[in-house]
């Protein structure tokens, strides 16, 4: 297929464009997972029991230790009343279902011409 120089360079220059393009959009792909790995292993390094610290980090004790227990308690409980309300909630739609079930089979047997 033959085309003409002018489309031909119409052509070229887009392509030199877009992979102009491509390279940028894949340079900062590779520095945004530079910067991500770093921040990570920034992250890493300012945790509580880091393996370069001189002193390993003492858990909470005494009243510390108490306070965090309650806290946790504390968040545990707020979790199963959210979950309690929810059985509650459908403990209660499904006994009126069922109290409707009841009396439409009530319903059912006391009609006339149905056998028992």
């Amino acid at each position: 297929m033959f085309v003409t120089l002018a489309k031909y360079n119409d052509l070229r220059r887009i392509l030199d464009g877009e992979s102009r393009r491509r390279q940028e959009a894949e340079d900062k792909v590779d520095r945004q997972t530079a910067a991500i790995l770093r921040l990570q292993s920034l992250v890493e390094h300012h945790r509580d029991e880091h393996p370069d610290s001189p002193v390993p980090v003492q858990p909470a004790t005494g009243d510390a230790r108490l306070v965090q227990q309650l806290a946790l308690s504390e968040r545990a409980r707020k979790a199963l009343d959210e979950q309690i309300l929810t059985l509650h909630w459908t403990n209660v739609v499904l006994e009126r279902e069922l109290a409707a079930a009841h009396e439409q089979l009530a319903a059912l047997q006391t009609a006339p011409g149905v056998a028992s």
